[in-house]
């Protein structure tokens, strides 16, 4: 099956011919647990994890850091893994900062980013101590120089630089054009403002420079522009950064037809970038911070759905509808994300139907899976949808006060509940008379 190369590494056959992950039955676990069901092979994360911290040993030879985006999925449970892995954290939130806290971060590997902070998350992020607060405008970079100065105290920071490039992915996910919504435009001359005003304020250290293009990114070009345009940048106004952050983005595979994901071409291109420039001006190596989401934890994540109604519409089309859809996975209809589905009892049978998945909320763009080859259904049977480990359980609503569903880890013979499903008779879903 060609498809189980999306599918976590942890993914197999089973004796009973179903799916398994990590050894475990996907009908077993669905028919325990109930569905939608996410499950999550920790064997998939720490493979993407030593994968990268592996390229950054080979091609920097400055000081480097991983940091998780967490706006990709964070949980309590998950980030106490990844604290005692030792790698950073990019939140932007004020619960993110308190999960973190939590879960026993050290500050000095916690970096605070947002185009809108609350003064509420700023104060959090001074309280701690954390690496950076990543300013990203100048009414904020206004108002946390007026905090440090009640406070007395000084503050960390990098500057989101937007070098105003446009990159190769959805609109919806671009965020270094010119009418991006994020950082200080080199193109306006902003940026340049921005930095001469911390580097002479007695309230800013100026620990680093960040910049991020956007998601599902598989060229490596916009990477090195990005990286010469923010060292130039500094050049100019005299500034050696002691820090510099390329963000995330590197792209997934969501269909076995996708483009590689091996992230060796992005590293290679980043880290080759940083050292030609620190050559070129004569720099100390900064340390390099790198801030993937979704390429730690995409592949590592399935989601598991049961099969329902049925129906053909008059041009032809077949229906399957599922348990679940648009309120645990809205990337489809936001940005017509693209997936795949196999039948869980039945993974190597051959498809002789073309079917559109669609899920069971009162909304006609919720569709999971426009077309997809599959096997007849039966009601009941379970489907599974690989790659559904970023930004599907951190975007869950409860339209239609859908129950968020229970998240799995699958690790070393163990199942651990990362996520309770929530339900309809706990306190806060039902009002009191």
């Amino acid at each position: 099956m060609n498809e189980l190369s999306i599918f976590p590494i942890g993914t197999s056959i089973n004796q009973s011919g179903h799916l398994a992950i990590a050894g475990y039955d996907l009908v077993e676990l669905a028919n325990q647990y109930g569905t939608p069901l996410y499950i999550y092979d920790g064997a998939t994360v720490k493979s993407q994890i030593e994968r990268l911290n592996q390229l950054l040993k080979g091609y920097y030879p400055g000081e480097a850091l991983l940091a998780y985006a967490s706006k990709a999925y964070l949980s309590f449970q998950f980030a106490r893994k990844l604290a005692r892995w030792g790698i950073g954290l990019d939140v932007v939130s004020l619960g993110e900062i308190r999960i973190a806290q939590k879960a026993a971060f050290p500050p000095s590997v916690v970096h605070l980013h947002g185009n809108n902070k609350s003064e509420a998350e700023l104060q959090a992020a001074m309280d701690w101590g954390i690496q950076a607060i990543v300013v990203d405008n100048l009414e904020e970079l206004e108002i946390l120089e007026q905090m440090a100065a009640q406070r007395q105290q000084r503050v960390r920071i990098w500057l989101r630089i937007t070098p105003d490039l446009s990159v190769n992915t959805h609109p919806h996910i671009q965020t270094a054009h010119a009418e991006s919504k994020f950082g200080f435009h080199l193109e306006n001359g902003e940026a340049d403002d921005a930095l001469q005003h911390v580097l002479s304020s007695p309230w800013f250290e100026v620990s680093g420079l960040h910049t991020h293009l956007g998601s599902q990114i598989f060229e490596t070009e916009p990477y090195r522009m990005a990286i010469e345009m923010l060292c130039e940048f500094s050049a100019r106004n005299n500034y050696i950064p002691p820090e510099i952050s390329p963000g995330g983005g590197w792209g997934v595979r969501y269909t076995p037809t996708d483009p590689d994901d091996d992230a060796e071409q992005w590293v290679r291109t980043v880290s080759g970038a940083i050292q030609e420039a620190a050559i070129r001006y004569d720099w100390p190596y900064p340390r390099l911070v790198l801030e993937p989401g979704r390429w730690l934890v995409a592949r590592a994540g399935v989601a598991v759905y049961r099969a329902g109604s049925q129906k053909t519409t008059p041009t032809g089309s077949r229906l399957v509808a599922i348990d679940g859809g648009l309120a645990d996975n809205p990337r489809v209809a936001l940005y017509q994300a693209r997936y795949i589905a196999r039948v869980v009892e039945r993974p190597l049978e051959a498809p002789t139907q073309t079917v559109r998945i669609v899920g069971k909320f009162c909304e006609s763009g919720d569709i999971l899976i426009p077309q997809v080859n599959l096997p007849p259904l039966k009601r009941g049977e379970h489907l599974v949808v690989p790659v559904a480990g970023a930004y599907q359980l951190s975007m869950a609503s409860n339209y239609n006060y859908a129950a968020r569903p229970t998240v799995l880890w699958l690790e070393d013979g163990e199942i651990e509940v990362l996520q309770q499903r929530e339900q309809p008779d706990q306190s806060g879903w039902l009002v009191s008379e």
